[in-house]
This record gives C-alpha cells, structure tokens and sequence, in this order.
C-alpha cells in the first residue's frame, strides 16, 4: 500500500505543471487561435471575397462607361413630312417667315425640323414653344456611333490627338445647342454669337496643334471655318437663318464622325 501511493505521487502533476497547462490550452491556445482567424479573414478570405464579387461589375461599369462615351444623341424635333421636295421647302418658307426656325433633311423622305439638341430637356421645351405655333411635332432620339478609328494611318498618339479633339467639339455642341434654344425663343443673338466665338477660338489652337494632314482633319478645317463665318454674320435680324446653316453644320460634323459600319 505504501509502495503504491508512492508511485501514484511520482506519476501525478505539480503545480507548477498545472499552471502552464491552464495558460498554454486556457489562454494561449484561444488568443493564436483568434489571431489567426482574424488573419485569415483580413488577408485572404475577405480579399478574394471583394475581388471575386465586386471587381466583375466594376469592369462591366467601366465598359459600359467607355460604350456611352463612345456613342453621342441627337434630338430632333420633327414639323413636317414630305414625299415631294418642293412641298418640303414650302412649308420650311413658311415656317421660315413667322420666324420660326425650319431646314430640309432627305431621311427616307423630306423631313422638315425645327430644331436639333444634344440634350432631350432642351428638346422637350423647345418642342413646347413650337407647338404654340405649329399644329403638331415629333421628337426623334438618334444615337450615333462614333467612328474612333478611321481609315487613315495614324500613330497611337495622331489618333488620340484626333479622338480628343472630337470629344471637345461633342463638349461644344452640348452648351451651344442649349444655348441655341434661349436664343431662338428670345430671339436675341448676342449670348450665342459671344459664345461660338469663344469655342472656335479654342477649337482654333486644338486644330493647329495636330501636325498630321488627313482626309479626317481636312473636313474638320471646313467645319471649323463654317462656324466662324456663321458667328461672323450671326445677328439677330438673322439669327433664324443663321441656326438653319449652324444644324446643317453640325449635321455635316455628325457625318464626318458617325461609324459607317453600325
């Protein structure tokens, strides 16, 4: 019996042995075990979760982005529609004469508009100051592809020269459509004329700036040279005929810019 509980007293624990048990599995253990749950989520498992879940519609925001930056819209505001050219210019005379802008486009017919904007609230207003005069009108959303590329061979740098200078003129014709429509129904010409002159004056030193001669640039030139004889003669006694030959103008840019293969 002696023998016995002499054995079982050298097989059992000190105290001090218990004490660095209760701290390596009571304390230790759990906080290494926290540390590195918190590690785990911080670095590995929260990252992948944000790049897995949130990073793909960030791209497809991004490409939707580029799409829309790549695309402009055309509100036009339709007054007539003729099979017959000579009945088309007749209606635009008339319209013409109670001054009220109107200008011939060859759609699939003679289409007679009365206006043209960058942005459908100023087309949706003017729309409304139209019909106090005209019996009816239509709205027409064009949306036009841009061409970024073209046919000319041009380094990385040309074509980015080229494409910036297109997006200034998309810029332009933003703010001067929309100030178009305050001048058409006040009928006064001094904010519009003020302002194409400052545009060409910008348009102008872009222009110079691009060395390269191409088929692009040189109905770029034609354009820009169209808007400056339009704000030198723009008056108010003209200014209806003068918006008439500013949105075949900007038709003409629309054109020159539009993607021909969409």
């Amino acid at each position: 019996m002696r023998r016995y509980r002499r054995s079982y007293r050298k097989k059992g624990r000190k105290p001090k042995d218990k004490l660095i048990f209760i701290l390596l599995f009571g304390i230790i253990s759990p906080v290494v075990a926290i540390t590195l749950g918190f590690f785990l989520v911080q670095y590995i498992i929260y990252p992948q979760f944000i790049n897995n879940d949130y990073k793909p519609s960030t791209v497809i925001e991004e490409r939707d982005k580029k799409k829309d930056e790549s695309q402009l819209k055309i509100f036009n505001i339709q007054s007539g529609s003729f099979d017959d050219l000579s009945n088309a210019n007749a209606f635009k005379d008339s319209l013409n004469a109670k001054q009220i802008p109107a200008y011939v486009v060859k759609l699939d017919n003679y289409k007679v508009f009365s206006g043209t904007f960058s942005q459908k609230k100023d087309a949706e207003e003017f729309k409304v100051y139209l019909e106090e005069n005209i019996d009816e009108t239509f709205l027409h959303e064009n949306i036009i592809k841009e061409n970024k590329n073209f046919n000319d061979e041009f380094k990385k740098e040309e074509l980015k020269e080229i494409n910036d200078l297109i997006d200034k003129y998309n810029e332009i014709n933003l703010s001067e459509t929309s100030t178009w429509k305050k001048a058409l129904i006040s009928k006064e010409s001094k904010d519009i004329k003020n302002i194409i002159n400052k545009n060409n004056e910008k348009l102008d030193e872009i222009h110079k700036s691009i060395k390269k001669e191409s088929e692009i640039m040189k109905k770029m030139n034609l354009i820009l040279d169209s808007r400056k004889k339009i704000a030198e003669e723009l008056k108010k006694e003209n200014i209806i005929s003068s918006y008439s030959n500013y949105t075949k103008n900007l038709i003409s840019y629309i054109n020159i810019i539009r993607d021909k293969t969409d």
